[in-house]
């Protein structure tokens, strides 16, 4: 039944849980639509059909029915009273009220639907957990009609064992609720539904931005099929690259092609320094996986680096279909050789890839979201593979690959051969507040430096606030030439014109930029320093945050030997190890004979 709720209209389930009897044995079944369930177990000897319950919505029924799998004799003669008894304690353990057992007026049988139209949902279905009216969505999209009604069709699918059927937010084994959809056990809230007509219908709020999962909503998933049974071929199809790969990428190329060639590890860490060319990397990996025949997701938490990688990746491999998926982007249905997705948008697949490439794996929100890990590792098959890119693992990660339980490859090298910018520490124990004092001297003079060079600096401040302050205690101390033309601007995420000064900063039409960490990644800016102010911030300024901002210096062949300093009033335990684990990389290049003569 299709209902108009406050947003878009859903297909709610409410239904019976049954038993089905044939000459020896039984089966325990839910059903939105009994007659169905009696055309398909007629076919199998089971003549004898009773429901134990009144409609329930189907995250009640899924668990009562589960509950009976798990602890009624299916053999012999057919227990009703058992199972009625069953039932009530079931009912007990979920709070649910008592109510009467229905009369068993059964429907009768309804016509088995088309095997054409079966197939075609089958296949639309393949790899993916959808909604009812996503499902529909993905037949429109592909010209697909049926003329069955589409949740009879995937019921059927459900008894057949070709499909799952899974409730929005279901219970656990012992009575506690969670989203089937992402996962989680928090975040459920109680509430009135103009569904499914409960006063107590439970809804997942984390992952309330793709929809919502509640305990009447169904959710449909099927794995994608072996590769026997697909017969996808494998392909040859080198990556075309405008360039030649350093050998640092060379060798971790050749790792990571033998990661998946081999096949032998399930998980394997790419641990590349900030402008290495991970991605250039991944490319041989993803080619490996192309010449076995194995489906490919790359999925990262950003919007904006999908859509990038998009246009970089259609250069590389102009002759491959490669799909995008974003909040926003159009074709959510589509096949492709690769599917490049948000980590928001991995919910929607179901084992179906063969290789999962899970860029910026420590970023927000992907590092504080164990959804979005629960997203990416449903979307890959059973013994599929992951390969993790970063320059800075989480702590969690670093653990596991020292206990040898993930393969860890190191790309520990720039293209142009030059070590990584060594953080030089700033320390002033009198460091104020913007605006309390002149400039600092040292601040004075990384900027003097800056300028000297023709280069430009980024300031990264510890909070939004600090941003205009900064910005303001610069033009006080030092106004510039043309007070319409500051030399010096701000931006933080939420800032209106974020994008209009990043651009103009990248155009160089102003040389210094005071900024939060949303200029730590994905940014390149040739002839660039960075400054971090009050570095000594640990709320904000973690190891792998300091790693990041000093990765953005630097990164160019015209200017390889950018500075960074961290200006604080103590040297903190993160400015220490940050500082640390850059010097090792570059001692890890210098060992590996990937710098320049001139630098070792």
């Amino acid at each position: 039944m299709t209902v108009e709720g406050s947003y878009t209209p859903v297909f709610y389930w409410q239904g019976f849980v049954y038993l089905a009897w044939g000459d020896r044995s039984g089966r325990v079944g839910i059903s939105h639509n009994p007659g169905l369930d009696r055309t398909f177990w007629l076919q199998y000897g089971y003549r004898q059909f009773s429901l134990l319950t009144p409609p329930l919505p189907l995250g009640t029924a899924a668990f009562l029915c589960e509950w009976l799998q798990r602890y009624l004799p299916l053999n012999g003669e057919p227990p009703w009273q058992e199972a009625r008894a069953l039932i009530n304690k079931a009912r007990l353990k979920l709070g649910l009220p008592p109510w009467p057992f229905p009369v068993n007026d059964l429907p009768a049988p309804r016509p088995a639907p088309a095997q054409a139209e079966l197939a075609l949902v089958q296949k639309k279905l393949a790899g993916r957990i959808l909604w009812r009216e996503e499902i529909a969505m993905a037949l429109a999209e592909n010209k697909g009609v049926v003329t069955t009604p589409l949740e009879d069709l995937l019921h059927w699918l459900y008894l057949a064992g070709e499909v799952t059927l899974l409730p929005g937010v279901g219970y656990d084994p012992n009575g506690e609720p969670r989203c089937r959809r992402c996962g989680q056990a928090s975040r459920l809230l109680k509430v009135a539904c103009s569904a499914c007509g409960s006063g107590d219908c439970l809804v997942c709020e984390g992952c309330l931005t793709m929809g919502q999962a509640r305990r009447c909503r169904p959710l449909y998933a099927r794995p994608w099929p072996a590769r026997r049974a697909t017969g996808r071929p494998g392909r040859e199809a080198r990556p075309r690259l405008k360039f030649t790969l350093t050998p640092a990428q060379v060798d971790a190329c050749r790792e990571a092609e033998n990661f998946v060639f081999q096949g032998r590890e399930k998980e394997c860490l790419l641990w590349a320094a900030c402008g290495a060319g991970k991605t250039e990397v991944a490319c041989g990996t993803i080619a490996a996986a192309l010449s076995l025949g194995k489906t490919i997701l790359y999925a990262c938490p950003r919007r904006e680096i999908i859509r990038e990688l998009q246009v970089r990746l259609t250069s590389i491999w102009p002759e491959l279909r490669i799909l995008a998926l974003y909040g926003g982007s159009s074709g959510k249905f589509g096949e492709a050789d690769i599917i490049l997705a948000t980590t928001h948008q991995s919910l929607r697949f179901y084992r179906r890839f063969d290789l999962v490439i899970l860029d910026e794996v420590d970023a927000f929100p992907l590092s504080e979201d164990p959804m979005l890990y629960y997203a990416v590792e449903r979307a890959r098959r059973e013994d599929g593979q992951a390969l993790l890119l970063t320059a800075t693992p989480p702590p969690g990660l670093i653990a596991r690959v020292r206990r040898r339980q993930v393969k860890v490859i190191y790309l520990p090298a720039r293209h142009h051969g030059h070590p990584l910018p060594v953080p030089e520490f700033l320390r002033d124990p009198f460091l104020s507040q913007p605006g309390a004092r002149h400039l600092p001297r040292f601040l004075v003079n990384c900027l003097d430096q800056t300028l000297a060079e023709k280069a430009r600096l980024i300031i990264f401040v510890p909070a939004v606030k600090l941003v205009e302050e900064v910005v303001a205690w610069l033009l006080q101390e030092r106004p510039g030439p043309d007070p319409n033309r500051p030399w010096v601007q701000g931006c933080y995420a939420a800032h209106p014109r974020r994008d209009a000064i990043i651009a103009a900063f990248r155009r160089g039409e102003f040389p210094v930029l005071v900024a939060t960490t949303v200029m730590e990644r994905g940014i390149t800016i040739p002839r660039l320093n960075v400054l971090v102010l009050y570095a000594d911030e640990e709320r904000v300024f973690t190891v792998n945050t300091l790693i990041q901002m000093a990765g953005r210096a630097g990164r160019s062949s015209a200017y390889p030997t950018g500075r960074v300093w961290f200006l604080a009033r103590r040297i903190s335990p993160a400015m220490a190890a940050a500082r640390r684990q850059i010097q090792e990389f570059n001692h890890l290049a210098r060992r590996r004979g990937y710098l320049l003569a001139d630098e070792k």
